[in-house]
């Protein structure tokens, strides 16, 4: 399969975001009284703003006293974009204009099923596409299988809502064949024992309770080995969606201005035995103070009529993983003072909700305690006294400091080092697994595309990180693209098969830095007897140069569409004969649109099978490249991945088109 991935940073400096110059938001009076920044939600009970308070109305608490409020800002934006009949797409790496919001759109997809939640990501799209103009908004998801990086190009994000698909996997199918849900598997793998007893009896015992030497039998193992297989995923899945969370939320940090995340989320599963909760809680409360973020969820109700039930019991257990994984996504809300939505129904209505808070926001400057120093945290508790109103505020406060600028090399190391997400240079990033040299190696293809706008030449630093943290780095220089066009960078990195942190520095002729660090798998699929590379893309134009699909999009002015599967062999086996592989480009609706065989030729110590397809008259569009592989004429599997012919009018991604 190939890897879109992911990230596309964009640049979204203003005079107070500059790499290695940033000032301090901290207000100061002239008499010499700092000020905590605090930003407060108020609403009625309607769900609507309350506009018209001061400072009078407001109660903050830091570190559990009562601090004065001394200045009150309260920012407006308007509901709905300004629609015109010639407005201007604007590149990414604009200056943000003045009241203009970052809006990211995080679709958590580990938490969904690859069949739900079609009618939210809709709603989310029309979202999106009703936003005001200068807004800049982003979109991505928590596995790293797709997103838009910040932009006022509302369209290209509004389509990539749409096309949004779950990446959720049942684990509670997996072998052996009893019933075992998620919270359950969380709960005795942290050790409780009774609940363990109680299961054994419902599955072992048609609900007699367990004794002793009941849980001496081979179903008590069962149960036992079920529940660890279930809770070391679940807690692994918990962990993926927390870091994806976090990182959004820091990668918005540096930006100034209004920030607001929308997460749509099916739930997570939080351990509530030993720390690891009150921690995870405890830190994504902090990164959303002090990366001045306010979110807002919205958790979709459970379709529990629609999944496979075989027994009373898996009912029961749906229900409780269901109650189970609202309360892991409301105790996020609570952490982070987010806007907390039950979708039920249609979700339209719920996005008016999220519309109306985040147009409204409170900027509250609020006295710091005597003698408190630059840096310091406190807690926060905020309240209006008016009744009848919901006060919605982060759990944390940060009287803040300046930070000294860094030398730029300093920048890229730490950026690369530390899995820093900083914004001074827009990057696009592609990578492709393929066999390597040996049987033993993985070759992970990357490639990197950055706006020719970009003032070169640039330096680019990377790692691939494995978990154990040993890194393989390098370093090249780009120079301004000859002939035009965006800068490109194609280069392989020969890795044992693992888990990998890819993460990319780049920094331009005037000192700015981009960076992104992102997940990769360096590991081959399986199909029929072989190894299989993911599926390798390319695309010409007019001169017939080759250049990489940029998270999966195809320009409007493309030629041709090159593609090939790599196919190894066991290593004790003669490769097969007659091996071939049928290329189909289908659209959205299901119809065939191009269609070629290709028989794939053995070289070094693998079946290649390459070839083009012409896609000059292909309409704009979202389409699957499938691959058919056939042995003797049987086919053998099918891989395919995802692509977007970009209409004329419509720039891919947020990057200039080159």
């Amino acid at each position: 399969m190939y890897r879109p991935s992911i990230v596309v940073v964009a640049v979204l400096a203003s005079a107070t975001v500059l790499s290695g110059q940033q000032t301090s938001q901290t207000p100061i009076f002239r008499g010499g009284t700092t000020l905590v920044r605090v930003d407060v939600t108020v609403l009625d009970a309607a769900g609507k703003p309350v506009p018209g308070l001061t400072p009078d109305d407001f109660e903050i608490t830091l570190d559990g006293r009562v601090q004065r409020v001394q200045t009150v800002d309260y920012q407006t934006t308007p509901t709905r974009r300004a629609v015109s009949a010639t407005s201007e797409r604007q590149a990414t790496n604009a200056t943000p204009v003045p009241d203009s919001r970052l809006v990211v759109m995080l679709v958590d997809d580990l938490s969904m099923a690859a069949t739900s939640d079609r009618d939210l990501f809709h709603a989310a799209s029309q979202f999106v596409a009703n936003l005001p103009e200068p807004d800049l908004v982003g979109f991505t998801t928590t596995s790293g299988e797709a997103a838009i990086n910040p932009t006022r190009d509302h369209l290209a994000v509004a389509v990539g809502l749409r096309h949004a698909v779950g990446a959720f996997s049942d684990l509670r199918s997996l072998p052996p064949d009893v019933v075992m849900g998620l919270n359950e598997a969380m709960e005795i793998e942290g050790g409780n024992q009774p609940l363990f007893v109680s299961v054994v009896g419902r599955d072992c015992l048609n609900g007699r309770p367990a004794t002793a030497r009941d849980l001496e039998t081979q179903c008590a193992d069962d149960v036992a080995r079920k529940a660890r297989q279930i809770a070391s995923l679940t807690q692994h899945t918990t962990d993926l969606q927390m870091a994806s969370y976090k990182a959004v939320i820091n990668a918005m940090r540096p930006v100034a201005g209004e920030k607001v995340l929308v997460i749509l989320s099916d739930g997570l599963i939080m351990s509530t035995r030993g720390q690891r909760h009150t921690v995870d809680l405890t830190d994504i409360e902090r990164e959303a103070a002090l990366a001045g973020v306010h979110l807002s969820i919205l958790y979709p109700d459970p379709d529990l009529i629609s999944m496979a039930v075989r027994t009373p019991d898996e009912a029961t257990v749906l229900r409780d993983d269901g109650q189970a994984l609202r309360l892991g996504i409301e105790n996020i809300a609570g952490a982070t003072g987010a806007d907390f939505y039950h979708v039920i129904g249609q979700p339209d209505r719920f996005f008016g909700f999220v519309t109306d808070a985040m147009s409204s926001v409170y900027h509250l400057g609020v006295e710091a305690p005597a003698g408190s120093a630059p840096g310091r945290e406190f807690k926060l508790s905020a309240r209006v006294k008016r009744q009848g109103v919901t006060v919605r505020a982060n759990r944390v406060a940060l009287q803040e400091a300046s930070a000294a600028p860094l030398p730029v090399d300093a920048q890229l190391n730490a950026v690369v080092t530390n899995g820093e997400l900083t914004y001074g240079v827009p990057i696009a990033v592609g990578t492709g697994i393929r066999p390597g040299k040996t049987a033993d190696e993985i070759a992970l293809g990357v490639n990197i595309e950055v706006p020719a706008s970009v003032p070169g030449p640039l330096t680019v630093l990377f790692a691939a990180v494995d978990e154990k943290g040993k890194s393989r780095t390098g370093r090249h220089t780009l120079s301004a693209p000859a002939g035009g066009g965006n800068y490109r960078l194609s280069f392989s990195i020969p890795v044992p098969s693992a888990s990998y942190r890819l993460r990319v520095g780049i920094a331009d002729a005037d000192g700015q830095v981009g960076s992104l660090d992102l997940p990769v798998v360096a590991q081959l699929s399986r199909v029929g007897p072989f190894r299989m590379s993911d599926i390798l893309t390319a695309w010409t134009g007019a001169d017939g140069k080759p250049q990489f699909l940029s998270l999966g999009n195809v320009p409007a002015a493309a030629s041709s569409l090159l593609m090939g599967l790599e196919l190894v062999p066991a290593p004790d086996a003669a490769p097969p004969t007659g091996v071939r592989v049928t290329w189909t480009i289908i659209t959205g609706s299901g119809e065939t649109v191009a269609e070629h065989t290709v028989t794939a030729a053995f070289a070094e110590n693998r079946l290649n099978a390459h070839t083009q397809v012409s896609v000059a008259s292909l309409p704009a569009g979202t389409y699957e490249l499938r691959a058919t592989v056939l042995v003797a004429n049987q086919p053998a599997g099918v891989t395919s991945m995802s692509f977007r012919k970009a209409d004329k009018q419509v720039s891919t991604c947020g990057l200039p088109p080159s």
